[in-house]
């Protein structure tokens, strides 16, 4: 029950909570704003997070955010201690991550899961990883989980982030939004994705988003064509196919195809004409 609390908060999908209770009185009802735990995407995209914040992995490594750079990178904010939503959100983006094909991990683009609980450490986090199922060596190459060396750092990620959060004293559990945040290679957000459930075709996109300059500077159409068909749907929350592009397109293309027929007519006309004479 607990869990699946945890989820529903942590989803934002909860109209109401509960808190403390007053003075003389039992745990209140209190309405949930989602816009409390939003992020303010407009202020925070295009932000490049420092690459000088330093971190420690599961394996007790220590690396900085910067040493990752150079790929796009998916952050996911989480802490260890979670038993609802922090292990829905990263055992989805493991399944996601298996289904996709054109991209690789460790090659193409790296995933850094990160704790935002200044109580959590590595030993923490290799603990969450088991719960897990463990880390495959063909995702491991890409993927680690860590926690920031300094507590210190939390709010200058978070912050940079637009990630908001808090403790519910009355559940015990962080309340937090779930979001992949994908940084482009040099490390500036370019896109927030949402919700639990995310599909491979949404992650591809986001890649390809995150690695526009290096993608369309090598050539690859294929990535080009599918950046110019699909846009970002910040209502829906996911990517949808660019119908005004598509329309268009369309007009363009019947606009050209009156011209032609209109020109191929006249001049059959004219022809005929020239040949009765």
């Amino acid at each position: 029950m607990r869990a699946a609390l945890a989820v529903l908060l942590a989803a934002v999908a909860l109209p109401t909570f509960a808190l403390p209770g007053a003075p003389g009185g039992g745990p209140q009802r209190s309405t949930l704003d989602p816009a409390v735990l939003r992020i303010d995407e407009t202020r925070h995209l295009g932000t490049r997070i420092d690459p000088d914040l330093r971190l420690i992995d599961a394996e007790g490594r220590r690396f900085r955010l910067g040493d990752l750079y150079g790929k796009p990178l998916v952050l996911v904010l989480s802490y260890y201690g979670c038993d609802g939503a922090c292990p829905a959100l990263n055992g989805n983006l493991r399944q996601t991550i298996e289904a996709v094909r054109r991209y690789r991990i460790g090659s193409d683009y790296r995933v850094l899961t990160v704790s935002f609980d200044r109580h959590d450490t590595p030993a923490r986090a290799r603990a969450f990883v088991k719960r897990l199922g463990g880390m495959p060596p063909a995702l491991s190459a890409g993927w680690r989980h860590a926690v920031l060396a300094d507590p210190a750092d939390i709010p200058r990620l978070t912050e940079a982030v637009g990630y908001r959060y808090f403790w519910s004293v009355q559940d015990r559990m962080f309340v937090h939004p779930n979001a992949y945040v994908f940084l482009s290679p040099e490390g500036r957000i370019v896109r927030y994705l949402y919700g639990l459930k995310i599909g491979p075709r949404d992650f591809e996109l986001a890649l390809v988003d995150a690695a526009w300059d290096r993608i369309a500077s090598s050539g690859r159409v294929l990535d080009l064509l599918v950046g110019v068909c699909f846009s970002y749907s910040y209502a829906d929350g996911r990517y949808v196919l660019n119908y005004p592009l598509f329309a268009g397109i369309g007009a363009l293309a019947l606009g050209i195809g009156l011209v032609v027929f209109s020109l191929t007519v006249f001049r059959r006309r004219r022809t005929g004409r020239i040949g009765h004479a």
